[in-house]
């Protein structure tokens, strides 16, 4: 499945549900994900411009890319879950190409996701890609 494919299933989730009930959808999907062991909750792989304590890592091949995160919050959590879940196993290149600012309104959260939130998402993208420009 293509990231584009990925993410308009996303949507359709999203597009389906309302109000709070994406929010208990983000929470779901935290609880989906495995995380960071407690070695990986580190600077190196610390999220700036988050109000919760985030974290994310990046492994693999610059043609096979692993993204995995963290969050003290469940929301976040779930948000890299979901970004997670649609790069992962993607070349580095097609990850680079994402939108930071123009992704999570792909998802259909654009309204239902506060500010502070969006920012910490695109702070987390960015963080992806500046780790996908060193991976070898």
């Amino acid at each position: 499945m293509t990231i584009e494919e990925k993410i308009e299933e996303y949507a359709e989730t999203f597009d389906f549900l309302e109000g709070l009930d994406k929010m208990e959808y983000l929470v779901d999907l935290a609880k989906k994900s495995p995380g960071l062991p407690a070695e990986e909750k580190n600077d190196e792989n610390r999220v700036d411009g988050c109000a919760s304590e985030t974290w994310v890592k990046v492994q693999g091949s610059p043609d096979d890319v692993e993204v995995l995160g963290d969050s003290e919050a469940q929301i976040v959590k779930g948000m890299l879950y979901l970004l997670s879940d649609t790069v992962n196993h993607h070349s580095r290149d097609e990850i680079l190409a994402l939108d930071e600012q123009k992704l999570l309104e792909s998802y259909g959260l654009g309204g239902s996701i506060t500010n502070k939130r969006m920012n910490g998402f695109a702070s987390a993208l960015q963080k992806i890609k500046q780790k996908l420009l060193l991976l070898k």
